[in-house]
């Protein structure tokens, strides 16, 4: 490709080094037709990292180069190129997303308090950004939840073949001259000191029995690999997630970034209604004590007009108590008609019969009859 087609990023992507304006205006310059873009980058700033990959997607014909160390940031602007590719003896790094934390100094406990909410509102945040690329590898790469978020946390290097091996890169573009190959006697040291073999050519010898070995348990595996199956049994998160059933294989089950969302939320709506119900059980009961305090008072109180009614066993017995002891007012027997006076002895103490025998009382009662 023509060296004119080209645009090189070398450094970090942000503000002040290669940012969005600068790629936006790099392919103004070229105008239609493929542009190859080569890429040696430690990450930067995932803003400008998504806006270049929609102005790679928009341009439709970018080819991304990845030459050296690349990481971060630099790793999702070629989710938006047609084509991508990485130099064989490249590096390549995905991880989570990391934000700035500014926390320090002597605190006492309402600062740290607050200091704490802080940090889990920083930590929702680092988890929705995570969520949101972890959702563009898989839908730009074309690989699932599950492998790209074990990258992500494993965070660290990979060699230009595995990039390749596990989708993150479409081709591998080898290197120039004789490939370097590695001794037994090299490969024996370096397996006694615990270090890794690197992925390079092995002495012929060494090689031919590694290979026949390596075929010998991929065959195993592949031939033993259980079949996934659906399971059905979940039926509540089934109905969350609208599907029939659940895929199984090797007892994992592998969900999506939509399905996890949509669990979220799910999580999310039953903890309110929770917390709602919660407070609606504690507004109840102290309804409930305010009225039983209030039926208690009212109770004290007519339990202190006489004694028979403080004894009465229960409200029934009480009410009754209390007409026995208003019938015992002087003249407020309730049998008795308006205007009639009673005739009854009134169990009050005093000799009503004589009373009423009285010669001025005898006259009111000729009066009223």
């Amino acid at each position: 490709m023509a060296k004119n087609r080209e645009i090189e990023i070398n450094g970090d992507i942000g503000d002040y080094s290669y940012s969005m304006g600068y790629v936006r205006y790099m392919m103004k310059e070229l105008g239609e037709g493929p542009i190859n873009v080569k890429v040696t980058s430690y990450g930067g700033d995932v803003n400008h990292a998504l806006k270049i990959k929609n102005l790679f997607e928009e341009h439709g014909d970018v080819t991304v180069e990845y030459i050296g160390f690349n990481a971060s940031a630099a790793t999702i602007i070629g989710h938006g190129a047609k084509k991508t590719s990485i130099h064989e003896d490249g590096l390549y790094l995905i991880h989570k997303p990391q934000m700035w934390v500014d926390a320090w100094g002597f605190m006492n406990e309402d600062e740290l308090e607050t200091t704490i909410q802080d940090m889990r509102s920083q930590k929702k945040d680092a988890e929705t950004v995570t969520l949101v690329i972890v959702q563009d590898y898989v839908k730009s790469r074309g690989m699932d939840v599950k492998t790209v978020m074990d990258l992500m946390k494993e965070s660290r290097w990979l060699s230009a073949k595995e990039t390749v091996d596990f989708g993150l890169v479409d081709e591998l573009i080898p290197a120039k001259g004789k490939k370097p190959v590695i001794s037994n006697l090299a490969i024996a040291i370096m397996s006694g000191a615990g270090l890794p073999i690197p992925e390079i050519d092995k002495e012929p010898e060494k090689e031919s029995i590694g290979k026949m070995i390596r075929e010998e348990i991929k065959n195993f595996f592949t031939n033993n690999n259980s079949q996934p199956t659906m399971d059905k049994q979940y039926s509540c998160v089934n109905q969350v997630l609208n599907v029939e059933g659940l895929e199984v294989k090797d007892g994992k089950i592998t969900l999506t970034v939509e399905q996890i969302l949509a669990l979220n939320k799910e999580l999310q709506t039953k903890t309110e209604a929770v917390t709602n119900a919660e407070s609606a059980k504690a507004t109840a009961e102290t309804a409930k004590a305010t009225a039983e305090n209030s039926l208690m008072d009212v109770l004290n109180q007519i339990d202190a007009i006489d004694p028979t009614v403080k004894a009465a066993a229960d409200a029934t017995a009480k009410v009754a108590a209390v007409k026995a002891k208003l019938a015992e007012r002087p003249g407020t027997k309730s049998e008795a008609p308006q205007g009639n006076a009673s005739k009854t002895d009134v169990p009050n103490g005093a000799d009503w019969v004589t009373i009423d025998q009285l010669p001025h009382n005898k006259a009111v009662d000729k009066e009223i009859i």
